[in-house]
């Protein structure tokens, strides 16, 4: 009998072995093997996180949008210098002309005046024009007139031709005058693409810093599966186990149904993670402007989290936020632009005090002669010069009022300035704080993780032992996985921290290597 006892006794040991050995294989591959990170299948798109980058600024809609508006600028910018394009005119006009002569017409005539008049006559005019540096313009002039009249015909002469060749030109001497305010528009313009440039910026690093967290949940989704479909193979093992076991008679029954609890509940938490897929795999879908319902490619993040130990001083950060933030650049360049306005509001508030000239070589031939030569080679000048002023009788209201809206809305850029720089300061201070507090959270749960592992370990010796049962190495083994995915977690959050940081001092772009700080470059 007690050999009997004692062989049956040596059977269950060396069953319990064989548990063990099983269990511990799985159990300890899950902590430190586990599968495979990547998940890719044919017809998944493996991409690391710089490639993902340089894709959402290629396809985001958001981001081609404000590209727009930016181009729009640079256009703009063409349309200002085009003041200085020079303009060609031309007209050409035929008239005839028939009325009873006047007394006055027929004073002058003298004896030989008729009762009517008639005049028949085409001419051409052709001009250039060019708006020079000092604000004024110049003009080109060149005009022909063939005409024939009653007057003509009766001292039986030949149709006359008449030439006029001259410039002319119109200088503001106040209002207008000056480099400064031709060139206004330009600046103004010039300005204006700047500030499209660095929202351009901004809008792509919120875009960008957004993809990229999309980028991580994703590869945590994807983490928590594997680790959640490692927990759901060890309880089936476990279940298998007890199964085996309990028609032996060594296990209650219990055990099974608490293993079968343990499995579904472990079934669940796996359909919940493929879901986490879904939902962060559309996520990232949306940064790259591409529909499920169009092309259904999955993206499989090539990226590991790891530990950057990093210190970064908050005056240094600061600094790089001055630099190279587009919101703070922005700001600076509003300044400048209402300089450039406040500066032109001024000078319009000045009379209207204009300079004028011209100087004309006039030609007259008969029909067969050549007017244009006649009036270069004779002396037939004719010149002017004077000044013409217009000064608003009520003191030019709308000049004051367009003077004080430009100083209004200096002090409004300079109050945005300063509350750039403030929202800089605290965003560069949260950022830095939150890496911290990220960096001691990961060592926190890798800590957290070793003990359960640990914990782990201990309740198989003691299963081993027969001093436990299958419900408490469960339970360790689901405390384990909790720790893991906490973890894991953590490392996330700690990357997150890192780009959010990147963002705070306006380098997330140039760390990328999609950064340009140019307003010229593309």
């Amino acid at each position: 009998m007690f050999s009997s006892e004692r062989g049956e006794e040596n059977i269950m040991q060396a069953e319990n072995r064989i548990i063990f050995l099983s269990l511990m294989a799985i159990i300890l591959g899950m902590m430190h093997l586990g599968v495979p990170d990547s998940f890719a299948a044919p017809g998944q798109l493996t991409m690391n996180l710089r490639d993902f980058v340089h894709s959402v600024i290629e396809k985001n809609e958001q981001i081609q949008f404000q590209n727009a508006e930016w181009a729009v600028s640079r256009e703009a910018v063409k349309g200002a210098k085009s003041i200085f394009e020079p303009v060609f005119l031309g007209a050409y006009q035929i008239q005839d002309d028939k009325h009873k002569t006047t007394a006055q017409e027929k004073s002058s005539q003298g004896f030989w005046a008729e009762n009517e008049f008639w005049e028949d006559s085409y001419s051409q005019q052709l001009a250039i024009e060019e708006t020079i540096l000092t604000g004024g313009k110049l003009r080109l002039n060149y005009t022909y007139r063939d005409f024939s009249s009653s007057i003509v015909e009766k001292y039986n002469m030949d149709k006359e031709k008449q030439t006029v060749v001259g410039i002319s030109f119109t200088q503001p001497l106040l209002k207008n005058a000056g480099i400064k305010p031709t060139m206004a528009g330009i600046h103004i313009a010039e300005a204006d693409r700047e500030i499209a440039f660095q929202n351009y910026r901004v809008q792509t690093m919120r875009v960008v810093s957004d993809a990229i967290s999309a980028y991580w949940d994703l590869y945590l989704a994807r983490k928590k599966l594997q680790m959640r479909l490692d927990s759901e193979h060890s309880a089936e093992e476990i279940l298998r186990d007890n199964i085996a076991r309990v028609q032996t008679g060594k296990m209650a029954e219990t055990e099974v149904l608490e293993a079968k609890a343990a499995l579904a509940t472990r079934k669940s938490r796996v359909s919940e993670a493929k879901q986490m897929i879904v939902a962060a795999m559309n996520n990232v879908r949306t940064y790259l402007s591409s529909s499920a319902a169009v092309e259904n490619v999955d993206i499989e993040p090539a990226e590991k989290p790891s530990i950057i130990d990093e210190k970064r001083d908050f005056a240094d950060s600061l600094d790089k936020a001055l630099k190279f933030r587009g919101e703070y650049l922005s700001s600076r360049k509003k300044i400048e632009r209402e300089d450039v306005r406040l500066a032109f509001a001024k000078n319009q508030s000045w009379p209207q005090v204009d300079l004028k000239g011209s100087y004309n070589l006039n030609g007259l031939t008969d029909k067969y002669g050549k007017p244009l030569n006649d009036a270069l080679e004779r002396d037939h000048p004719t010149w002017s010069v004077g000044l013409e002023f217009r000064i608003p009788l009520g003191g030019d209201k709308k000049a004051a009022s367009e003077f004080e809206t430009t100083k209004q809305r200096k002090r409004q850029a300079l109050l945005e300035i300063k509350a750039v720089e403030v929202a800089l300061a605290n965003a560069v201070d949260t950022a830095l704080r939150n890496l911290d507090s990220a960096g001691e959270q990961v060592r926190q749960q890798a800590a957290i993780t070793e003990l359960n592992s640990q914990l782990l370990r201990t309740e198989l010796q003691r299963f081993h032992a027969g001093k436990s049962n299958s419900r408490i190495l469960l339970e360790r083994e689901e405390n384990l996985n909790a720790a893991r995915e906490g973890e894991e977690d953590s490392l996330i959050k700690f990357m997150k921290a890192v780009y959010q940081l990147d963002m705070a001092e306006g380098l997330l772009l140039a760390r990328q290597g999609v950064d340009f700080m140019e307003a010229g470059v593309k």
